[in-house]
């Protein structure tokens, strides 16, 4: 089989089940792969939107979200939507090609070192050198991108390593369950006690806290205590409806980034 065969066995073993791609000429043996695959290929009318989609993707159930380009232009229009994803920790794989890299016909055209460029955005970019190697980079990428802080990372699949024949017999790596992090009972209950003493105690939820995980357990925490909430534009969303009188009564609005917001003026307030 082709290591773009292999490629694509470790993004089933991933559990991807769709990539929003703008696929290229670097990219035609993965997409010839996932022609034979489970995995729904989803074109869309720029890269910028693929990135976007497979954020959105990734915030929304907690699994990463993949999209794909070609080398090059291709590989920049993904670099928003890079951005996007690493500001507000969401877990997703970038996947882009490149020249070959064993062998150059056609000079520097359109090449431009994409996996240098992707690192300050990323959790991790790294171009594969190797078939051989796809099963545990594949595997590493996404465990990266989903371990917290989760964040994008990004692969470069060059176009001679997608076509180079490998192995029937090298196998995925099996997958692992994440590690999240667990606060000390201690330090659960110093904050519970800082909630009781509060005298006008007030909750705002933003990024980190929009997290399919999290949404029930804290949705709950605000029926429970009815302690009066906000949110930033990215916390939007974190609290579900638990009655419309009530969480009209506790809800404060979404805090702006203006001057003088009264939620800002009202949080900074001396007690």
């Amino acid at each position: 089989m082709k290591a773009s065969d292999l490629f694509v066995k470790a993004l089933e073993n991933e559990g991807v089940d769709r990539i929003f791609a703008v696929p290229g000429e670097e990219n035609l043996d993965i997409v010839e792969s996932l022609r034979r695959s489970s995995i729904q290929l989803i074109l869309t009318r720029h890269e910028q939107s693929a990135a976007f989609m497979a954020a959105t993707h990734g915030r929304l159930t907690g699994r990463p979200g993949v999209c794909m380009a070609t080398l090059g232009p291709g590989a920049l229009n993904l670099v928003t939507g890079a951005a996007y994803a690493h500001l507000g920790a969401m877990p997703m794989v970038l996947i882009t090609g490149q020249k070959p890299i064993m062998t150059a016909h056609q000079a520097r055209f359109q090449t431009v070192d994409i996996v240098a460029t992707m690192k300050p955005l990323t959790k991790a970019s790294r171009q594969i050198v190797s078939g051989t190697s796809i099963p545990s980079v594949v595997r590493e990428a996404f465990r990266l991108a989903a371990d917290e802080r989760p964040g994008p990372v990004h692969l470069e699949l060059p176009e001679d390593v997608a076509a180079v024949e490998v192995s029937d017999e090298i196998t995925v790596v099996a997958l692992h369950p994440v590690e999240l992090p667990v606060a000390q009972e201690a330090a659960i209950e110093r904050a519970a006690a800082l909630l009781m003493k509060a005298g006008r105690p007030l909750v705002m939820f933003g990024a980190a806290s929009n997290r399919p995980r999290l949404v029930g357990q804290l949705t709950e925490f605000i029926r429970r205590t009815g302690i009066p909430f906000f949110n930033t534009q990215m916390g939007k969303g974190t609290v579900a409806a638990i009655g419309h009188d009530e969480a009209t009564e506790l809800w404060m609005g979404t805090a702006a980034l203006s001057a003088r917001d009264y939620l800002h003026e009202g949080s900074t307030a001396p007690t």
